[in-house]
């Protein structure tokens, strides 16, 4: 490898790994509120550091790409204010294979992308989900609080205090029996985690059944318990989304290709459905943004007049603006498969264009 290249490989990925890592702690923080909640179930320590490091790798799809533009960025525009651009021109060395390691260095960070969105991303945030859901059947006054991870279907809950995730007081609980589309209601003064038992003291249930007669009116059972014992995992089958595991953002993309390929009639893996395609599309245009990225900082970081300008981060900035916008409106348009995959991807060429536009003017002496 030419020094040249390990030269500005070395200096572009120093400053790539601390801009990841300052991406990673920033959206850490913006999670924050997630993770607290999920300490607040009273799990272990080593589960709830467990649960925040599995947030890491759906930032890092984001993460990676942003930060390859400012690194890029921040690396040429030292190079052309050092003059060591000049340098390197002067010596012979045209913008071909300046730029050369930077595009390689490019590729590579868009192939771990890909990896990461389709492979580890999908199953670490099962991971997380199911840790969730773990927590949610031993410890159900996790699934209490109103600020839950895992919500009550057709359940209301209010209650004064929860200390240390394992005892509440004036709790009211009101549930809608789905087998006989009523109500039922529990009031509790106290209730409290031994075990896998949930103990309730003073204890109020009001519930309803089926009248002897259809035209007869509704039948009360009203009972009061001093104590009140139950398994700690029977309120966790009112939970809501069972079925999460069955959604393509916890699959990877091996399951999604081997799933679609069992739902169809056909044994070809593409031909896939539209939920699948719109899926892929967004993982692969999250991916190929990392490439894409490194090259809008490459284009227009590179700074060839004696004045400064700051036109180039004005460019910079309105391009990656740009994807992101499509990105987002592509996500909005789920309910139209195909203009949202092509929304995903077709901004990648237009920029692709356009910076080597720039870079061939560069060349050619026009800034």
């Amino acid at each position: 490898m030419p020094i040249i290249w390990r030269y500005l490989l070395r200096s572009f990925f120093q400053v790539l790994v601390l801009c990841v890592s300052s991406f990673i702690a920033v959206l850490l923080v913006l999670r924050f509120q997630e993770i607290a909640r999920f300490a607040s179930s009273g799990t272990d320590k080593l589960k709830v550091l467990l649960f925040a490091l599995l947030q890491v790798p759906y930032i890092l799809p984001i993460a990676i790409p942003v930060s390859c533009l400012i690194t890029a960025m921040l690396l040429f525009q030292r190079l052309s204010k050092t003059h060591e651009l000049t340098a390197f021109r002067t010596c012979g060395l045209g913008l071909k294979p300046i730029t050369t390691p930077l595009i390689f260095a490019g590729l590579f960070l868009a192939l771990l992308n890909l990896t990461i969105s389709c492979e580890i991303a999908p199953r670490c945030r099962a991971l997380s989900k199911e840790l969730i859901y773990q927590t949610a059947a031993k410890n159900p006054l996790f699934l209490l609080q109103k600020e839950s991870l895992v919500k009550l279907k057709n359940a209301y809950v209010d209650m004064k205090v929860l200390k240390s995730g394992k005892y509440a007081e004036d709790v009211v609980f009101a549930i809608k029996n789905s087998s006989n589309n009523r109500l039922t209601l529990m009031i509790a003064k106290e209730l409290s985690l031994r075990g896998e038992l949930l103990k309730g003291e003073q204890v109020a249930l009001i519930s309803s059944v089926d009248p002897k007669k259809g035209s007869g009116f509704d039948h009360l059972v009203i009972e009061n318990q001093a104590v009140m014992n139950t398994k700690a995992s029977n309120l966790s089958q009112y939970t809501q989304n069972n079925d999460w595991n069955a959604t393509y953002d916890y699959q990877s993309l091996r399951m999604i290709l081997a799933r679609e390929s069992l739902e169809k009639d056909h044994h070809s893996i593409f031909s896939i459905g539209r939920s699948a395609q719109l899926e892929l599309s967004r993982r692969l245009s999250i991916s190929i943004a990392a490439f894409t990225f490194t090259l809008i900082g490459v284009a227009f970081g590179i700074q060839i007049s004696r004045n400064r300008s700051k036109k180039g981060i004005i460019y910079a900035i309105a391009l990656a603006s740009f994807y992101l916008v499509c990105f987002v409106t592509a996500k909005s348009l789920k309910h139209c498969p195909a203009i949202s995959s092509m929304i995903f991807l077709l901004p990648h060429p237009l920029i692709i264009l356009l910076c080597l536009r720039s870079l061939k003017s560069i060349n050619e002496g026009v800034e």
